[in-house]
């Protein structure tokens, strides 16, 4: 299979530009070995590199356009989407992540839609210093780990205090929030004696996995406006009220890949 690193922008209602997914359904009926995309370009070096030994020049040239593929997504999309083939299954999914704060799972062969979950409203762009994405949601790629056999993320949301981060882990299986989640990042480093402001916060970068740890960088928006801070912070994925964090200064950004 081979994923491409576009990023498609597209509204409620318009079908999900579908190439990368007939090469994958082209490669499939080729035999092709099956594997998931779980992050960003498919592994922690970011590279976006697939190597399909099967996919040669030749069979390259009669890779095509599906129109019966069916996906739409609801709202405009930044994020990467991911890949999830799980172990004895027959089908593979193609999860979506939306700045409408709505995560889609569809067949990734016919593009039906499996589930949809909706984490909250999206920030107005409105209610926001400065920035170029409106509504705000979800911007910054999910990861997916194959031991929970769940989807992470970081979504913009719009509450009756205000704008608010809120990291969310659902069940690949039927988009259940899990136990312990979403954890709203003010609040989990206020608890730690930090100053996070959501309304000059933005996530842009992918968010990663290592030992059982998700890391979720910040920066600021487009504009650079108010006092927004370069973060990192963890959450532990079988306790994720433990947290940690790194803040960089005034001003930074920490990226472990910007993507908007």
């Amino acid at each position: 299979m081979i994923m491409s690193s576009a990023r498609f922008l597209t509204r409620t209602g318009i079908p999900l530009f579908a190439g990368m997914l007939t090469l994958a359904i082209s490669l499939e009926s080729a035999g092709a070995q099956q594997s998931s995309v779980l992050t960003y370009h498919g592994d922690a070096s970011r590279s976006g590199n697939f190597v399909v030994p099967v996919l040669t020049w030749e069979k390259a040239r009669s890779v095509h356009l599906d129109p019966s593929f069916e996906a739409r997504v609801a709202g405009h999309l930044y994020a990467q989407p991911l890949y999830w083939h799980g172990s004895g299954s027959n089908t593979a999914t193609l999860l979506v992540a939306t700045e409408d704060d709505a995560v889609q799972a569809f067949d990734a062969t016919t593009g039906k839609e499996l589930w949809r979950r909706s984490v909250g409203r999206p920030v107005a762009g409105s209610l926001l210093p400065c920035g170029n994405i409106n509504p705000l949601g979800i911007t910054g790629t999910p990861v997916i780990d194959p031991s929970t056999q769940a989807i992470y993320f970081d979504a913009a949301v719009e509450r009756a205090s205000g704008p608010r981060h809120e990291v969310f882990g659902l069940s690949l299986k039927d988009a259940t929030i899990l136990p312990g989640w979403p954890i709203d990042v003010a609040d989990a480093l206020q608890k730690l004696g930090r100053h996070f402001d959501p309304r000059t916060q933005n996530q842009r970068a992918t968010v990663s996995l290592l030992d059982g740890t998700i890391y979720v960088a910040f920066g600021g928006h487009f504009g650079d406006c108010g006092n927004y801070h370069g973060w990192v912070i963890g959450f532990s994925l079988h306790d994720p009220g433990k947290g940690l964090a790194s803040r960089r200064a005034l001003g930074a950004a920490a990226f472990g890949r910007r993507e908007a």
